[in-house]
Order: structure tokens, then C-alpha cells, then sequence
């Protein structure tokens, strides 16, 4: 056991394991299949578990030892401070050879203070590196919890659109810790209306939306979502995403209406593919007057159908040539882009972080123990310090010749 401990403890085995975990969150940060819109993971980085690098085995392996290593180092700290304390001081304490001097007198002008022979100073801030231990120790384990229970995914909603998040189809990048449970929220979400142009004091121009959230056993209840914050939805929340954009709503014959998202590709352009009933290609197109995110809107749409190497103008309400049977544009309108996730770990981040603030607020203090010295110790006092220890060697030279 001392053995394993011993080898935790080893500072070789936390540079090599944090050395893992920066050049791990690097790939996986970079990398062109972790960005939003971008290309499939390769089969390598499938292989070795870079398609989902911070809820793959490898990252949550190297977390974990993180956190054996910490816990290592950590270990004992408690009754070595409280040795201290009690004036039980460690063998590299600095020793104070007699001189003529009044080493009390002296020990208070370094800011001593205390009855008898101990005397302490800035005493709570002892604990700093223990408190900095613990707050390190849970910041690592709620990583690993985040992490090995998370589940996100995003969805996609039309003004008057109803979606459930459970339904097959409605969640797409999905990402889930080998922990998180496999089935999808469920959640049943209705987009009221969608502002794609909001501005909120002090925040750049947004999006805003009204929702209208029905978490299974529970009654409807109207939510406003914006960039700023999210809504909870049961045990997962529901987050404003960026991507928004123009939406045809289509009237197909044997396929009921059916919303077509399009997708921006210039500033006045957006356009989506799709086939027709019957399999054949098409492309519908959209161009507008004005840049589609301007806030004075969009102006006059045009809409077109390519298909078959000939473009078609269509109008809302009208019908138009689409496979077998005519088809008809009911209505233009948004999409808006929705993420949710699964978080059990985050409070546990938040006080990873306080605990880890508070111990480096208390390391800012030169803390202390100064022990004065015994018959036959030969040494006027022996002192303990957080740092500084040669600063005060060098006050104490200068104090008086040696006695």
C-alpha cells in the first residue's frame, strides 16, 4: 500500500498525467469533427476515442488518477497542520541560534503573536494548501461525475412547432457519458414565438424565444429562453442556441405538411435540399432583400424550386410541381436551434472553484509558528513558516551579535 501511495504521490506521475489531459482537451478542442457543422470523425479518432474526447474512457481514466494522485498528496496534510499547531514543528523548520536579543520581542515585530512559548501568525491561513487541496480534490471528482453522467443533444423548432425530445428523430448530436442514462428526456417542447433580433441592454443582438414545456407528469407552463440563461425541464435544462434561419412549410401529398429548414449560405441567401415524393433531387432557394439576420428584417423573399435543371418561382398559398402530385408552400417563417443537457456534476464545479479561490486567498498570507526554545535545544526559537523563512534568518542576524 505505501508503495502505491508512494507512486501517486510522485510529482513524475502528475506532470505526465496533466502533460495527457492538456495535449487530450487540445485535440479534442481543435479538432475540425468536435466544431459545430463540421466533418465526421475520422476512423482513428473514433478508434482511440476523439469523436467524443471528454466523455471517452481515456479522459475519464486520466481524471480519475488525477484525482488518486491528489488525494495522495493530500493526504495527511490535516494532522501535519494540526502538529503544527501545537507546536510539534517539522525538522526543516528554520532554528534560531541565541543571540543577544530578545527573540519575543523580535518574533512580534515579524507578527507573532501569543502567550507562552508558541506563538502563531496569520494561523488560519495555514490551512491555505490543505483548503486548496480539497477544493482541487472536488473540482476533479464533479469533473469526472460531469463528465461520466452528462447527456446534451440540440433540437430544432418552427414557430407553432411541437416536438417531443423522447420522440426518434427530435435530438441530433447527441453526447452522452458512458454512465448517463439512455434514454432522452422526456420532454415535450412547443416554440410560441422565436425573435431572432433581440437586443438586451448591455448584451450584443440576440434571440429570444417563447415556450410552452410540458415535462411528463406535470402540467404546461409558458418559459422565456434566452441567451442569457436556460430553463430546467425536469433533471435536464433547455438552452437558446445560436443557429436560426429561414423555414418553408410545405404541404406534400402522402406526406402531410412537412417543415424544410434552409440553411444560410450568404448573407441574403439560404436554401435546403430535398426529394420530391417520387425520389428526384430538388432545392429550394430563398434570396431576400436584405441580410437575413437584419434587424429591420429581411424585405421581400424570393423563393425558388430547382429541380430538373429548371428554377420555379412559388409563392405561399400556391401550388406547385413536386413529384407525382402538385404540392403547395403554406407559409415562410424561422427555425431556432435549442440545446439541452444532463449536468449532475456542475454544483460540485462551482465549489471545486470557490474552495480552490478561497485556499489560494489564504496562501496571500505569510502564516506561521514560532516555538521558543528549550533547555539543551540551543536555539532561541524555532520557527515554521509558509515562506519567507530566509527573510527572517536575515532580520535575526541583524538583531544583535551571537550570545
Amino acid at each position: 500500500m505505501d508503495r502505491i501511495v508512494k507512486l501517486l504521490r510522485a510529482p513524475r506521475l502528475a506532470l505526465a498525467v496533466i502533460g495527457f489531459l492538456a495535449a487530450w482537451t487540445a485535440t479534442g478542442a481543435w479538432a475540425p469533427w468536435t466544431q459545430p457543422g463540421g466533418p465526421a470523425a475520422l476512423a482513428w479518432a473514433r478508434a482511440a476515442g476523439l469523436a467524443h474526447p471528454f466523455t471517452a474512457w481515456p479522459f475519464l481514466a486520466a481524471v480519475a488518477l488525477l484525482f488518486a494522485s491528489t488525494l495522495a498528496c493530500t493526504w495527511g496534510r490535516r494532522s501535519r497542520i494540526l502538529a503544527v499547531r501545537r507546536g510539534q514543528l517539522p525538522p526543516a523548520a528554520l532554528r534560531l541560534p541565541p543571540r543577544a536579543a530578545d527573540v519575543r520581542a523580535f518574533l512580534v515585530e515579524q507578527g507573532y503573536r501569543g502567550e507562552g512559548e508558541l506563538l502563531t501568525r496569520f494561523a488560519p491561513a495555514l490551512w491555505g494548501g490543505w483548503l486548496l487541496h480539497v477544493g482541487l480534490l472536488t473540482l476533479i471528482a464533479a469533473v469526472l461525475v460531469q463528465q461520466a453522467f452528462s447527456d446534451s443533444g440540440v433540437f430544432d423548432l418552427t414557430e407553432g412547432e411541437t416536438a417531443r425530445l423522447s420522440a426518434p428523430g427530435t435530438v441530433s448530436g447527441r453526447e452522452r457519458g458512458p454512465f448517463a442514462p439512455a434514454a432522452l428526456p422526456d420532454v415535450e417542447v412547443r416554440l410560441d414565438h422565436f425573435d431572432p433580433y433581440l437586443h438586451q441592454p448591455g448584451y450584443a443582438p440576440d434571440r429570444l424565444s417563447r415556450l410552452t414545456v410540458t415535462v411528463a407528469g406535470q402540467a404546461p407552463r409558458a418559459e422565456v429562453i434566452d441567451r442569457a440563461a436556460g430553463i430546467r425541464a425536469g433533471d435536464a435544462e433547455i438552452f437558446q442556441a445560436i443557429p436560426a434561419g429561414l423555414e418553408l412549410t410545405l404541404d406534400i401529398p402522402g406526406m402531410g405538411l412537412r417543415a424544410v429548414r434552409l440553411q444560410g449560405e450568404g448573407p441574403r441567401r439560404a436554401a435546403a435540399s430535398l426529394s420530391d415524393p417520387a425520389g428526384a433531387p430538388a432545392r429550394f432557394v430563398v434570396e431576400s432583400e436584405r441580410d437575413l439576420d437584419s434587424p429591420q428584417g429581411t424585405g421581400r423573399l424570393r423563393i425558388a424550386l430547382e429541380a430538373g435543371g429548371a428554377r420555379l418561382a412559388l409563392e405561399p398559398g400556391l401550388a406547385f410541381p413536386f413529384g407525382a402530385a402538385p404540392a403547395r408552400l403554406v407559409a415562410v417563417g424561422r427555425w431556432g436551434r435549442f440545446t439541452w443537457t444532463r449536468t449532475p456534476g456542475l454544483s460540485g464545479v462551482f465549489a471545486g472553484f470557490a474552495l480552490v479561490l478561497a485556499g489560494c486567498a489564504l496562501l496571500a498570507f505569510p502564516a506561521g509558528v514560532a516555538r521558543l526554545g528549550r533547555p539543551g535545544e540551543g536555539a532561541a526559537a524555532v520557527v515554521f513558516t509558509v515562506r519567507g523563512a530566509a527573510a527572517v534568518a536575515a532580520e535575526w542576524e541583524r538583531a544583535g551579535p551571537p550570545a
